[in-house]
């Protein structure tokens, strides 16, 4: 799968059919009742965060998507009734929230988020013919229109679909707000919706792994904060790490003023072939480091070469994966972790194999912090969370997409995974390994400092990846 901003993505002409939820149902919906379970942490904060930027009129992408080809002219009939037993299998995408402010309406007010939930019995997906488009262009920005338009999760339903109708093949397309699914549970859609519909078109029942409860793993993430206190090792790591020196940024210059954003721009760079990655795990492994450690070493490595930095300081994506429960659920299944190693030690610059051993064991202890939300140290702390997407935090986040089901796929299927870009300040990067390559995609702020610093540095990545790669250190 390709991660694809929808700028980039090109969609082939043909007949567009929308996969909608009928307006009786959506009526229905608005009355759904209260679900006992309220959202999860992280979905608490989304939820925050979008009704913020609402009201700053600010602009933001928060949905997440994919689209892949199927073999002719699609069975919408079929296709339809595909996407309704995938809801069915997903509690949290039968579900809404109502946003209240408290009744006292001063300064101490604050939001209450609800959960409703649509009763499964009411769940109905029928095709709706659109037309004919003979423009990429033209159907581009019905499908920016629709995913942003169609995927709010304070109503129902939270997510859209449809399906490019051509007789050699027909593009499959898909959009589910953030509450309710991450990167990797989108990538979990392509062969999920893809068996559901063969075996529609088949007349048989398709196999499939029971998918865990995201409302249940949101209960027990709340459970798991609210016993988490102040004085907890995991807490004082998190804290440590935020008053122990700046937050991550770039190295170099990106031409932004502090406090303000520009419109992001995006780029893709491959980095290794199948062989090298494989020859850049082992090089990882041999220093007790893991492909994740491995990126991270590079570039500390990079911030001490291009920024004269002697500590790494980083953020990085982890999942949260870790019940069996959890491994085809959709949901927002991910953290960030504070990734922290030197690199110079008492004025010598620590060499890349040196970096490699601080790194690994860096992201093995970070990894440890991946059970306690960030969110929740926050509030332990009183450090007040900014409540919108006015500035970015760069993450660094690496998926090896090799063990996911129907990977082998996603090339003969076109597979891209969508997403749309918004204001940023900082650079944010995705390392993604296939089968046959590893790629980043990397986004940063549209201005002319930006454009020609950080290709430069992911060149330089690039590079140093390849040389540890080639030597094994």
């Amino acid at each position: 799968m390709l991660m694809t901003f929808l700028d980039d993505y090109e969609p082939r002409p043909g007949t567009l059919v929308e996969l909608r939820v009928p307006d009786e149902v959506i009526a229905r919906a608005r009355h759904a009742p209260v679900h006992p379970v309220p959202p999860s942490p992280v979905q608490e904060n989304h939820l925050l965060r979008r009704l913020a930027n609402i009201a700053a009129g600010r602009p933001q992408a928060p949905w997440v998507g994919l689209a892949f080809e199927v073999q002719g002219a699609a069975d919408t009939e079929a296709l339809a009734a595909a996407l309704k037993k995938w809801v069915l299998r997903h509690d949290t995408v039968l579900t809404w929230f109502s946003a209240e402010r408290s009744a006292d309406g001063g300064e101490a007010a604050g939001t209450s988020l609800v959960r409703h939930m649509v009763d499964a019995s009411d769940v109905d997906i029928r095709p709706v013919t659109i037309g004919a488009y003979d423009s990429t262009d033209a159907l581009r920005d019905h499908l920016r229109a629709q995913f942003q338009g169609s995927t709010d999760p304070l109503r129902w339903p939270p997510f859209t679909a449809g399906v490019v109708l051509r007789e050699s093949s027909s593009t499959v397309y898909f959009a589910i707000d953030h509450a309710h699914s991450d990167a990797y549970s989108v990538v979990l859609v392509f062969h999920e919706l893809r068996t559901l519909y063969q075996a529609e078109v088949d007349g048989i029942e398709a196999s499939l792994p029971t998918a865990g409860s995201y409302i249940e793993a949101g209960a027990e993430e709340r459970e798991r904060a609210a016993a988490i206190q102040a004085d907890a090792p995991e807490v004082q790591s998190w804290i440590t790490f935020l008053l122990s020196g700046p937050m991550p940024s770039f190295p170099l210059d990106l031409g932004v003023p502090p406090g303000e954003s520009r419109p992001s721009r995006a780029f893709e760079l491959d980095l290794l072939t199948g062989a090298e990655a494989d020859a850049f795990a082992k090089a990882c492994r041999e220093h007790g480091a893991g492909f994740s450690a491995g990126v991270m070493a590079v570039l500390g490595f990079l911030h001490r070469e291009l920024g004269g930095r002697a500590e790494y300081r980083g953020l990085s994506v982890v999942h949260t994966r870790n019940d069996s429960r959890w491994h085809t659920a959709q949901g927002w299944f991910i953290t960030l972790v504070p990734v922290t190693f030197p690199l110079v030690e008492e004025g010598r610059r620590l060499t890349r194999a040196e970096l490699l051993d601080v790194a690994g064991a860096a992201f093995r202890s970070a990894c440890k912090l991946a059970r306690v939300s960030p969110l929740r140290v926050a509030e332990l702390a009183g450090i007040p969370l900014q409540g919108d997407d006015s500035s970015v935090l760069p993450i660094v986040s690496y998926i090896d997409g090799r063990p996911v089901p129907g990977s082998r796929d996603w090339d003969a299927a076109e597979c891209n995974g969508l997403a749309d870009s918004s204001p940023s300040d900082e650079v944010l990067m995705w390392v993604n390994r296939r089968w046959d390559r590893t790629y980043v995609k990397v986004t940063y702020p549209d201005t002319p400092e930006a454009a020609a610093n950080v290709p430069y540095f992911f060149g330089r990545f690039r590079e140093v990846l390849r040389e540890i790669a080639e030597a094994g250190m």
